[in-house]
């Protein structure tokens, strides 16, 4: 673990107690972060050999909590920009199952902020009636966006931003990573889903609207498709960033900016994606501007 404050280092304690909250909300602008906590944390729970400092990274429950294959650490994360009831009833069914081969289930739940209303309701089920032994993370960026009845039974835990050298230390390609935080302006959770995605075909993706936009040619659209919500939100996100570095700048017209925001907003309310864009490049054609370079 790269960094460990007080607050984590209670919580490490709580869990080799096995007196570990059943309900944590990791929240914050280090997604990677939370990650790792999240799974150190099963792993403390479920290790066959623990140590004094922490678990022991060699026993066959440890290797496969790190690569995704414990049948008792469940994760969870929006297929698209939401997570819907579906998702969770499904999820809700494992949950209920007996222990197959660990001590304690643990389930992560990724960008718990966009969990619909009856997705919110369904988990909330779990979290007031928990099964034995089992523990629920949830992690978001906003804890606003975290249902109040869900949040008040919960503990808190506030994940600052790494450094920029920390996050950078995690990453393989340290020039990709360096082109997705400068992508992201500099935000770490936006950085990562631009390396999860790939740098090179998001750039792409996004010289290309430039290109439409600048040229008014709405045909050439039809090369930016088919495209799915979560590459829609990730690629405006983006443009969000560019534009607003345009701004001030003083070469990009903020009408932009509240276009762009507007389009992501509609999108959140599940309209079809390709439809989103195409009313975004017909507003920006209007406006006769074009994002920046």
């Amino acid at each position: 673990m790269k960094i460990m404050n007080l607050q984590l280092a209670l919580l490490e304690k709580a869990a080799r107690e096995e007196r570990l909250a059943h309900l944590l909300l990791f929240y914050g602008e280090s997604a990677l972060h939370q990650r790792e906590v999240a799974l150190r944390l099963a792993q403390i729970l479920n290790c066959s050999h623990p140590t004094p400092e922490g678990p022991c990274q060699a026993c066959p429950s440890c290797h496969k909590i790190l690569s995704g294959n414990h049948p008792d650490v469940l994760w969870l994360k929006p297929p698209k920009t939401s997570l819907g009831i579906e998702q969770v009833l499904t999820w809700q069914e494992k949950v209920y199952l007996k222990h197959y081969e660990g001590k304690y289930k643990v389930s992560v739940i990724e960008h718990a902020e966009s969990l619909t209303l009856p997705a919110a309701n369904a988990l909330l089920k779990v979290i007031e009636e928990p099964p034995e032994r089992t523990v629920i993370i949830l992690s978001a960026e906003n804890a606003e966006g975290i249902l109040p009845t869900i949040l008040s039974r919960a503990q808190v835990v506030y994940f600052p931003n790494y450094s920029e050298e920390v996050w950078l230390e995690g990453e393989e390609d340290q020039l990709e990573a360096v082109q997705a935080l400068e992508l992201s302006g500099k935000n770490q959770n936006l950085a990562t889903a631009i390396l999860e995605h790939g740098v090179s075909s998001l750039q792409k993706w996004v010289a290309t609207f430039r290109t439409v936009v600048e040229e008014r040619d709405f045909l050439k659209l039809f090369l930016l498709f088919p495209i799915d919500k979560q590459h829609a939100s990730l690629y405006l996100q983006v443009m969000a960033v560019q534009t607003q570095e345009g701004i001030q700048k003083g070469i990009i017209h903020p009408f932009e900016l509240l276009a762009i925001g507007k389009a992501l907003d509609v999108l959140r309310q599940q309209v079809n994606p390709r439809l989103v864009i195409e009313v975004l490049a017909l507003e920006l054609f209007q406006q006769g501007g074009a994002l920046c370079d």
